[in-house]
């Protein structure tokens, strides 16, 4: 089959439990909601890790983000490391990244041929950790609480001025792609990752979005009350870097908030109904293959967390929702817990021709356990090719599709797949790791007590299993696999040492000439230039709906 085009969709800090097609009524999100009605819906999709820069590289490298080196978001992407674009752009597609991925270093196309617009934030060093630093002696570029102090509508800021600008030249990359393929006389497929900074704090949506909601309609956090210490001491020391340890925001500045992030969702809701509606009018869509997803959550709130940096559901949770033709994507919610590291392996098995998710996942699923049985998943070695073991372990990536037959077929169970989310940045001193296993999420950090939830009888992560002797069994069990997975003083050590090399590096290139890495795009070459009447008609792409 003809390999379809991708559009991948990120927001940064989307959180799922705020969207309609995960079930909030309060969610103005009709856009992603009508994708998600008419595709593939993986209600347990977890990040790799609750923080931009690492989750992003993790993403699209399908590494874990302790396997990459890129701890936290002052840590360098390598080049050498293969990415879904370096894989997409050596099986014939054009790629091309329009906004934001976070990226750290000098790099900053990681096998992109294109790339549309500059970064929001900063390519250099300027946020590396210190573990040997007290919490309280704030670095200038933390999170803090302002932004749930002073959340509220505005009519332009920064992120405002950088998500319009990758909307727009997202719609206009679509037409680019038609006019290029009809001037080469080909149908060369491509792959657009559009992302966006929105619903991420600050929380400061336009007017429009925030008066499509009325007083009372978004819910308060369900669980405000922060965990005693003894038992997490990480959403603790989160609350002291933050400063929310010195000041509580009253239930009104909670609402004002939680109001102004729910129009954030909404602002993006926007954005992909209008990449949708182009699609349409190219007479792409019926050709085109739409993943929408998040980085990360945010805790909105909840346990008296904002932001993303902790384990618990609302910050690791991501929205991962995939659109398509029929005989692509396979329609429908399914429940095996996936990860972020699966979207490496899901283009480049679409890339591979696209017809193995519907056809697979329904009357030939039985015969396809195995991973790599689709041709496209076949093709890709390391980090994203797996063995039943390696994938068992949750430690690379496996298509979307391969979890979709598995799971339609019978052969795969939630508690079959391990996910492992790490967390290796600012906010505490020594790694943390969690294992998601069916039920039960673990977490293990060196120093804190062991956390053990069953998200079954627990689902809102209230109440500590790790001591209840009727769950010894399946503590000792996810204790013993995360130990045999990590040598955890090594990665210690490790992480103290990059901490180190990388605050050095960073001073020395702010002293003498000081040359950024960000990307500033070179000047378009558009409009009416040269041969005047082929420079109208290349321009010219002809209303298909007639």
């Amino acid at each position: 089959m003809t390999p379809p085009n991708i559009v991948v969709i990120q927001a940064d800090q989307m959180a799922a439990q705020a969207m309609g097609a995960y079930g909030d009524d309060a969610a103005r999100t009709p856009h992603m909601d009508a994708l998600a009605a008419d595709g593939a819906v993986f209600d347990r999709a977890y990040c790799t890790t609750p923080l931009c820069a690492p989750s992003r590289a993790s993403m699209m490298t399908g590494k874990l983000p302790s396997e990459l080196g890129c701890f936290d978001n002052g840590a360098d992407f390598p080049s050498s490391e293969p990415t879904f674009a370096h894989r997409l752009r050596a099986m014939g597609y054009h790629t091309a990244l329009v906004g934001r991925m976070h990226f750290i270093g000098p790099d900053q196309h990681h096998g992109f041929e294109q790339r549309l617009t500059t970064d929001v934030y900063p390519a250099d060093m300027d946020m590396v950790p210190d573990w040997e630093r007290p919490l309280g002696e704030r670095l200038q570029w933390y999170h803090n609480a302002d932004p749930v102090y002073e959340a509220g509508v505005s009519t332009a800021t920064v992120q405002q001025d950088f998500d319009d600008e990758v909307g727009f030249r997202s719609l206009r990359h679509l037409a680019d792609r038609v006019r290029a393929n009809r001037a080469a006389g080909e149908d060369q497929p491509f792959l657009m990752v559009t992302s966006f900074i929105h619903p991420h704090d600050p929380y400061e949506p336009p007017r429009e979005h925030w008066d499509r909601f009325f007083a009372g309609q978004i819910p308060d956090p369900a669980h405000p009350e922060v965990p005693d210490v003894e038992q997490d001491p990480h959403s603790h020391r989160l609350r002291t870097m933050c400063g929310f340890d010195q000041r509580e925001p009253t239930l009104e500045e909670v609402r004002r908030a939680r109001h102004a992030y729910y129009a954030a969702v909404a602002y993006i809701d926007d954005h992909v109904g209008r990449i949708r509606d182009r699609l349409e009018e190219l007479g792409l869509a019926e050709n085109t293959v739409v993943i929408v997803t998040s980085d990360h959550g945010d805790m909105l709130g909840e346990k008296g967390l904002w932001y993303k940096m902790s384990p618990y559901e609302q910050s690791a949770r991501v929205p991962l929702i995939m659109w398509g033709p029929e005989d692509v994507v396979p329609k429908g919610r399914f429940a095996n817990p996936v990860s972020l590291l699966d979207l490496a392996p899901t283009l480049v098995e679409l890339a591979g021709g696209g017809g193995s998710g519907a056809g697979a996942a329904g009357a030939d699923a039985a015969g396809s356990g195995a991973p790599g049985a689709s041709g496209g998943s076949e093709a890709v070695t390391s980090p994203v090719s797996a063995t039943d073991e390696v994938v068992a372990k949750g430690q690379a990536g496996l298509s979307l599709f391969e979890s979709i037959r598995r799971e339609t077929s019978g052969t795969s169970k939630p508690d079959d797949r391990d996910v492992v989310i790490e967390y290796l940045a600012e906010g505490t001193y020594r790694p943390q790791v969690t294992l998601v296993r069916g039920q039960y999420k673990f977490v293990l950090c060196p120093g804190d007590p062991d956390q053990l939830f069953d998200l079954v009888a627990d689902p809102d992560e209230l109440v500590n299993k790790a001591a209840d002797p009727a769950y010894e069994g399946i503590a000792d069990q996810l204790r013993t696999e995360l130990e045999g997975r990590y040598d955890f003083g090594a990665l210690e050590s490790e992480i103290l040492g990059s901490q180190e090399k990388r605050r050095l590096v960073a001073e020395a290139l702010q002293a003498g000439t000081s040359r950024p890495w960000d990307f500033n795009p070179d000047p378009e070459q558009r409009y009416v230039r040269g041969d005047f009447w082929g420079a109208l008609s290349y321009g010219q792409i002809k209303d298909v709906s007639r």
